[in-house]
């Protein structure tokens, strides 16, 4: 179950600063392009932008992936030493 914290911890992908880590939504499916590649919803990924409706995302092996820049995510905090 999601909880009210959890609700106000999302934002619309676009809202991000460039290069923020995020993982989707758990209680919205995001929308690609067709012919996109296939993710894992679990994954972080890190938001490198918005071009037209959808955005440049790369998942944690390096995959450039296109969600709608509208979709709902949670910020993520990486721990890079």
């Amino acid at each position: 179950m999601i909880s009210e914290v959890d609700v106000n911890d999302m934002k619309a992908l676009y809202d991000l600063p460039l290069r923020t880590h995020f993982k989707l939504s758990p209680t919205e499916d995001a929308q690609v392009p067709p012919a996109s590649l296939v993710f894992s919803p679990n994954d972080v990924f890190k938001f490198m932008g918005v071009d037209g409706m959808y955005s440049k995302c790369y998942d944690s092996l390096g995959n450039l992936h296109h969600f709608a820049a509208w979709t709902k995510v949670v910020p993520w905090v990486i721990d890079e030493k």
